[in-house]
């Protein structure tokens, strides 16, 4: 749960700097970059398995690349019901995407904690003669 809410004031500050650095998207104050964030990951998990299945045929025509196409839709969508954002247009909206998304692979790297392996005990290496 901690984990959640750090990922969220995170991704919240990679919208906030994105919208400060490119000038294709505005954020009102850091609430609303935080719930921006907040809509984006309701939206994704909602809305993106349907049209990511009604859309298969269209993404293996295109090699993956229309899943691009998707995550910049998500972002408009996130758009339309955060009032405090403005994405301008489909190629922000993109790019704002991508942002958010590598950084929530890296999030979601540093803050996974890595799988225990149990460790085998090595039995020693076994003579064989060689057989003619």
């Amino acid at each position: 749960m901690f984990n959640k809410i750090i990922k969220f004031l995170v991704l919240g500050g990679v919208v906030w700097l994105s919208a400060q650095h490119l000038e294709g998207i505005e954020v009102v104050d850091y609430m609303h970059a935080i719930l921006a964030a907040l809509v984006l990951a309701i939206v994704n998990s909602l809305i993106r398995p349907i049209l990511a299945i009604l859309t298969f045929p269209i993404t293996l025509v295109t090699f993956g690349l229309f899943s691009l196409a998707l995550t910049a839709f998500m972002v408009e969508i996130m758009d339309y019901f955060v009032d405090g954002i403005t994405v301008y247009s489909f190629w922000w909206a993109l790019l704002l995407g991508v942002i958010v998304s590598s950084a929530n692979s890296f999030i979601d790297k540093v803050l996974t904690k890595p799988l225990k392996v149990a460790q085998t005990k090595r039995e020693g290496y076994t003579d064989y003669e060689e057989v003619d």
